[in-house]
């Protein structure tokens, strides 16, 4: 008789490689649904009909119920931890909390809110699930700026022929189209996220992707030639900023080689965003900054009704996105317009949800600026924040989907840096990795 030999087999052995290799296809399938929701709100943002929004939210919803469900037994899963980013998940609840307590002016108008936010919520949960590395945060960053690239040719190419049809076949009741979007303020607060990582992969690795610098010059000549005064003011302060940084890096040690090449992209990065402005012509934006607020019929008074409204409801508010409705009790003057919003997120903000409300939504993204000063491809996010002050980005999913994204990976990008050991981080300064950074 022959025995046979038992063979023990090691806990990291080959037989544990489908479990491995399972929660890393679920996590790309998770990643390409997100992005291309995000991508399909985006490219339907001109359309008046509900179902476009109504088809993304329950997309998102569909996709976070899948990622909870195979995510319960995985609990060594990180994602961003602690108070503050948890406040995201409490925004929705606030509006659910002003149904119930009869708080709200319209509960059809609040209920349409909380789903819209509650969406918001889940993408910046789902973007903390597919952005637990740096390579998977790095390829959702890489996804996002390949689209948007391609969103600020289409606006170069179709801004003066298209007469406010996208794609020159779908009209959207606008004399000028800008990509897919209508208003020309939302286009530029899109353009906004992308181009600090464009400049900021550009300056890091050089002519090893040479590709960055012409697609900084297009998403910034596009907001150019989008005629939006505050986003061409952005930009431009985005552009510098990164421009700083390039400078302050070239004194860096630790740059070594890439001095040469880092110096050539500071010459090549203004150029090329000249060269793309003069193509697109800078006349028009050019005439609306001069024009200042003469062509903007009732900006101040707008946020100063909304302030109105926070002063009297100062804990409560009127209920999430009402404030077309109630904005007539409280306007400043009579204007033969809709009012849609307070061209003040801010404002709106504390009018819709009063102080609380404005702290959940600042808390959560005013804690993620020191985050965005250490990592400058997420300059974005100040930007658009800066942005809410004077316009509306977050009431758009085509805006506020990314804005979350963006959030999201740079509180895992800290989790990521809080969680490697010291010894491993100390190491990673002797010797730099040769992985491409984020």
């Amino acid at each position: 008789m022959h025995t046979l030999r038992v063979i023990s087999m090691p806990a990291g052995s080959g037989s544990d490689r489908p479990a491995v290799k399972s929660p890393r296809r679920t996590q790309i399938a998770v990643g390409v649904a997100l992005f291309a929701l995000l991508v399909f709100t985006t490219i339907t943002v001109f359309v008046r009909d509900a179902w476009p929004l109504e088809s993304f939210q329950i997309g998102i919803y569909a996709l976070l119920a899948a990622s909870v469900l195979s995510r319960i037994r995985k609990k060594n899963e990180r994602i961003a931890s602690g108070v503050i980013p948890s406040l995201v998940y409490f925004i929705p609840l606030w509006g659910l909390l002003q149904i119930f307590a009869h708080t709200t002016a319209s509960t059809v108008e609040t209920r349409s809110a909380v789903l819209k936010w509650g969406a918001l919520a889940a993408v910046f949960y789902l973007s903390q699930v597919i952005g637990r590395t740096a390579q998977a945060r790095r390829n959702l960053l890489s996804a996002f700026l390949w689209f948007a690239t391609l969103m600020a040719a289409l606006c170069m190419t179709t801004l003066y022929t298209s007469a406010g049809r996208v794609l020159w076949l779908f009209p959207t009741g606008y004399p000028i189209a800008f990509a897919t979007f209508q208003y020309h303020a939302n286009y530029a607060q899109f353009i906004e996220l992308a181009l600090p990582i464009a400049l900021w992969r550009a300056l890091q690795e050089g002519w090893q992707s040479w590709w960055y610098a012409p697609a900084g010059g297009i998403l910034y000549a596009s907001v150019i030639g989008s005629a939006s005064s505050a986003g061409t003011l952005i930009c431009t302060a985005e552009l510098l900023a990164m421009l700083v940084i390039g400078l302050i890096k070239l004194r860096d040690p630790e740059s070594g080689g890439r001095t040469r090449s880092t110096t050539a992209i500071l010459v090549v990065i203004p150029i090329v965003a000249a060269l793309f402005t003069v193509v697109v012509g800078w006349q028009n934006v050019w005439t609306h900054i001069r024009a200042g607020d003469e062509g903007d019929i009732g900006r101040r008074e707008f946020p100063l009704a909304a302030l109105d409204m926070a002063m009297h409801r100062p804990l409560t508010g009127y209920g999430l996105g009402t404030f077309p409705e109630v904005y007539q009790r409280y306007a400043v003057r009579d204007l033969e317009l809709y009012v849609n919003h307070a061209h003040n997120d801010w404002a709106e903000f504390a009018a819709d949800g009063g102080f609380p409300f404005l702290l959940l939504v600042l808390i959560p993204t005013a804690a993620a600026v020191p985050i965005a000063i250490r990592h400058p491809w997420g300059l974005g996010l100040i930007a658009v924040m800066l942005h809410a002050c004077v316009d509306y980005p977050f009431p758009r999913p085509a805006v506020s989907g990314w804005i979350f994204l963006v959030l999201a990976l740079l509180y895992m990008t800290r989790t990521s840096s809080l969680s490697m050991p010291r010894s491993v981080s100390s190491l990673k300064r002797e010797r730099p990795s040769p992985a491409r950074p984020v």
